[in-house]
């Protein structure tokens, strides 16, 4: 048998966010700063990397967030602790539910939920 070169193909940071059930976009947020003023560049893909590594898959999520949601009789809220990139606030937010707070480390992630969630 001949020998063959394999590729190995790394997945774009697009690809990744589309494999967790995030929009198109969600992790690219451009320039940012964090929370000690310091500028980042927003074309390195490692922090999107990192943060998307460590989020949740938002669709069996989304799906747990609608049966509890059903659950109340009136419109409920929710604080996201260890929050990362924001997914449970998107989730919660896609059936109803208002998020008003969030709490997390990170720095990349923290400017990703403040951008995609100002309020």
């Amino acid at each position: 048998m001949e020998d063959q070169e394999y590729v190995v193909r790394r997945l774009t940071p697009l690809e990744s966010e589309r494999l967790q059930g995030y929009p198109d976009g969600w992790t690219d947020i451009g320039d940012w700063v964090d929370s000690n003023g310091k500028k980042h560049k927003g074309d390195a893909d490692a922090p999107r990397y990192k943060a998307l590594g460590n989020s949740i898959a938002l669709p069996f999520w989304q799906v747990l967030a609608r049966r509890i949601t059903a659950q109340y009789d009136r419109d409920c809220t929710m604080g996201s602790l260890f929050d990362g990139i924001g997914g449970f606030p998107l989730v919660f937010e896609r059936v109803g539910c208002t998020p008003v707070w969030a709490s997390e480390i990170e720095e990349f992630c923290i400017a990703v939920t403040k951008r995609r969630f100002p309020e």
